[in-house]
């Protein structure tokens, strides 16, 4: 307890004289705010109703109500039943997410992974689900990175929550792979195939599980994980992303 007292006492010292200032647009932040100040965080592009209820995508509907985008429309069926999306993958939380995931700003952690799970809470997308499982990173690219982004923003939601985090190593990346965002959707799906596997098949048979990640671009990472899920047994994969 006296550690924590110091380290508050410290950090409390540190802010007086090097006011901590939003990494968002720079100015100072008052004594309740956290790396982000208010002003950036309701300018965030959140996505709200009308959306795709089952993709997040946002909608331009003339009645304003939630209903199928046309990409789902034409796929009726995916190996990812439903994605929960907190926002647009623009703007500052573009930016946060870069901070998080390139910068190493692990200090972000919390406060995006609250986001996620307010969308989740408010989407009900974690009714029914047994397990929060992060997309796993390649042990060489977490060693580098320090930590994995998707396990940190998938801890928050798990508290959240009060779904458990499926046990590390029970989903698992076998095989490093190239960066997806160099590559185009085509090459995305062949570099991720055969990436992962599931060590443990009797922890996911029957489960419906929730992946979490990030960011969802073409979708082909989490399909790859939902693909090994489900052949292991898994009833049924939904995603949680920060953004689309």
């Amino acid at each position: 307890m006296w550690r924590d007292a110091l380290r508050r006492l410290w950090c409390g010292l540190l802010d007086t004289v090097y006011p901590p200032l939003c990494l968002l647009c720079g100015v100072h932040l008052h004594h309740e705010e956290h790396h982000v100040c208010a002003g950036c965080l309701a300018r965030l592009p959140l996505i709200s109703s009308p959306c795709c209820p089952r993709c997040s995508r946002p909608l331009r509907t003339r009645d304003g109500r939630d209903q199928l985008c046309g990409a789902c429309r034409l796929a009726a069926h995916t190996l990812v039943e439903q994605i929960a999306a907190c926002g647009e993958f623009r703007g500052g939380l573009r930016h946060l997410i870069h901070l998080l995931k390139y910068k190493r700003y692990q200090c972000l952690a919390p406060l995006l992974g609250d986001l996620l799970a307010r969308r989740c809470l408010a989407t009900r997308v974690l009714h029914d689900v047994q397990w929060l499982a992060p997309i796993p990173l390649h042990w060489t690219r977490q060693r580098w990175r320090g930590f994995n982004q998707a396990r940190e923003l998938a801890r928050r939601t798990s508290a959240a929550s009060g779904v458990p985090l499926l046990p590390p190593g029970v989903l698992r990346r076998v095989r490093r792979t190239t960066p997806q965002v160099t590559l185009t959707a085509a090459g995305r799906a062949a570099n991720i195939k055969g990436a992962f596997a599931v060590t443990k098949p009797a922890l996911v048979r029957g489960a419906r599980i929730a992946l979490v990640d990030d960011v969802i671009t073409t979708g082909a990472t989490s399909d790859e994980c939902a693909r090994v899920l489900l052949r292991g047994g898994a009833a049924a994969v939904r995603l949680l992303v920060l953004a689309r």
